[in-house]
């Protein structure tokens, strides 16, 4: 507020300084309320993410009312930068600049004292505590000038060449007998956890039956993840890095930073050393979290996102998620399209995601879900309850599919984080709220025990037990992560800050990783036939074109022009076109953001007799 002492028009600066947090305390409460997560810095990168979702957390009424109270705010503003008072004698700037910066420089100091004796923390993993202990106004802040991982006291190409040394010794002493290499089959299952961990909450039968299953059966426990509620690329991260989030900046998302414009030591990058072809698989828009530009840095060969899914009306949500079923055959497909070879797949479902409406949703109601005290229906919790018992029966269907196929298979599956449902520890029979159930099931009668783990241990684990011993993180965890954890997570952070922000000491400092030319999709999208044809209804020359694995984000290109499509059958779109002979026809993948991700080859237009 002491900004307003250098100006006339001091009502309207306070206005404007009042205006301006008070806003962003709707917003953070707006977060908080959608998806537990509270706003921070990284957030204002990810608003056009945030908007391909924002009609599934906002209805139309609800922003009709937020431009009306934005538009009066904006109105009286003005109002009162013209009608309001206004100090007509001089102001003493030099003395009110003095006092400004007087308490600047104490409000500096004060605080660098208390970081300094940990009284107030300089990170934070759980970002929801943290609000609520420092406050909005610190933890936002701290967000905005805290990213990337901090160079640390120790760092230097010397201390990076002895971590690399005393690894290497450690991993030539290690035998392993595995002679076969699997496929790896990696499921991120959005927002699914075992909700009748919740003894608040009763159940008018079990959600998850196949997945309590296969807890029972298969080696299972506790995955620990960096986030509540929301951060399913930050789970996707470290998992798929092995680098640890709580050595980066607070709120930070590597997706929406480092990650698009570094390549980065990946599982993906590891098992392609190994002879592995590594594919992504997920469920939703591929610039979602920008992993159309962040997955080449990661070394995956293929992508199959929404945009090359053969998808009908019935593979969407209420909510318009693509449900996890459709899944399955994307995985199959990835199998089937290296014959000889082994397969890495990674997949990244999305059925399970906010929000969850508060009111009775007619086909998301077979489970009931009611409170133990009142005995009232909880609609939200039932309608999540409700999707992971339909991605329980995917995950059935997927495993009946690999026993079919006869091959070599490990099967990861875990949640990414809890459900944005206003959850609390005291109601909690077992875990934490950060805390999500993992499986592993393998046809290969191998023990996979690995305990209750972090995030970013789980492949290095998985991998120890397959013998792969691949890259400097994942061999660093597997020497390491048994014996002293202060030292074993020092040395972790020193690996992240050179790899990513440092000299890449570890690599002689020349970075071994070159961004995949990434192929979207493993099914190739081709034309075969092309014809005019006129609507007798309205009159209009309409272009066919017909082809092999057309969706619904087929794009008909005419000479370098886009034209509205109009999606007929898998093998069928056309648009309002009078072609000429030799026009050049591709068939392009478009997302809803207009982003064209590849393309079919060209097809020369021939005119029929």
């Amino acid at each position: 507020m002491l900004i307003a002492l250098l100006f006339k028009r001091r009502v309207f600066v306070y206005l404007i300084v009042s205006a301006f947090w008070i806003t962003m305390g709707c917003i953070n409460r707006g977060f908080l309320n959608a998806r537990v997560t509270p706003f921070n810095a990284t957030d204002i990168f990810m608003v056009k993410t945030g908007l391909k979702i924002a009609d599934k957390y906002v209805n139309p009424v609800t922003v009709v009312i937020y431009c009306v109270v934005g538009a009066l705010s904006v109105a009286f503003l003005v109002f009162v930068w013209l009608k309001g008072p206004r100090i007509k004698e001089g102001i003493r700037r030099v003395r009110n600049a003095l006092i400004l910066a007087g308490t600047v420089a104490l409000t500096i100091i004060v605080l660098s004292i208390a970081l300094d004796t940990g009284q107030i923390a300089k990170s934070f993993n759980n970002l929801p505590n943290a609000y609520k202990a420092y406050g909005f106004t610190y933890c936002f802040l701290n967000s905005v000038f805290d990213n990337g991982v901090h160079r640390p006291s120790d760092y230097s190409a010397q201390e990076i060449e002895d971590i690399i040394d005393d690894t290497t010794e450690r991993t030539a002493a290690i035998e392993w007998d595995i002679e076969e290499k699997p496929n790896i089959i990696v499921v991120q299952l959005e927002s699914f956890f075992d909700i009748t961990r919740m003894d608040n909450l009763a159940f008018s039968r079990d959600p998850i039956p196949f997945f309590r299953q296969l807890m029972e059966n298969c080696n299972s426990g506790y995955l620990e993840v960096p986030s509540i509620g929301a951060g399913t690329s930050n789970t996707e991260f470290e998992v798929l890095t092995g680098m640890n989030l709580e050595d980066f900046g607070s709120g930070e998302i590597p997706y929406k930073g480092v990650l698009l414009k570094s390549t980065c030591e990946s599982v993906a990058y590891d098992l392609n050393a190994d002879g592995y072809t590594a594919h992504a698989i997920h469920n939703n828009d591929a610039t979602f979290y920008q992993r159309h530009t962040v997955y080449p840095n990661l070394g995956f060969d293929t992508f199959t996102p929404m945009e090359y899914m053969q998808l009908y009306e019935s593979d969407f949500t209420s909510k318009w998620w693509v449900r996890d079923r459709v899944l399955k055959n994307c995985i199959r497909d990835c199998l089937d399209s290296t014959p000889e070879g082994v397969d890495f797949v990674f997949t990244v479902s999305v059925e399970g995601h906010g929000s969850y409406p508060n009111y009775n949703v007619p086909d998301m109601n077979s489970i009931r879900v009611t409170d133990t005290e009142t005995g009232e229906e909880l609609y939200p919790a039932q309608y999540f309850t409700n999707l992971i018992n339909d991605m329980d029966n995917f995950l059935r269907q997927l495993v009946a599919m690999l026993e079919k196929r006869e091959e070599d298979t490990v099967l990861i599956l875990y949640g990414d984080h809890l459900p944005s449902l206003g959850l609390t520890q005291e109601h909690m029979t077992d875990g934490t709220l950060l805390q999500t159930e993992y499986v592993i099931w393998n046809n290969m009668g191998l023990d996979m025990d690995l305990g209750d783990i972090q995030a970013f241990q789980l492949m290095p684990k998985v991998l120890d037990k397959l013998g792969i011993r691949t890259g400097v993180i994942n061999s660093y965890h597997q020497t390491h992560m048994d014996g002293d954890q202060k030292s074993y997570l020092k040395g972790l952070k020193n690996l992240e800050y050179d790899l990513l922000y440092g000299g890449k000491s570890a690599y002689g400092g020349i970075d071994p990783y070159k961004t995949k030319d990434m192929q979207y999709g493993v099914k190739e999208i081709t034309i075969t036939d092309a014809y005019k044809k006129v609507d007798e209804k309205n009159g209009e020359t309409y272009l066919y074109v017909q082809g092999n694995n057309i969706t619904g984000w087929s794009m008909i290109n005419v000479n370098g022009k886009y034209f509205k499509t109009e999606f007929l059958d898998f093998h069928t779109v056309r648009c309002i076109y009078d072609p000429l002979p030799q026009d050049e026809i591709f068939l392009a993948q478009v997302g809803s953001d207009k982003y064209q991700l590849g393309r079919s080859e060209s097809y020369i237009y021939v005119e029929r007799e």
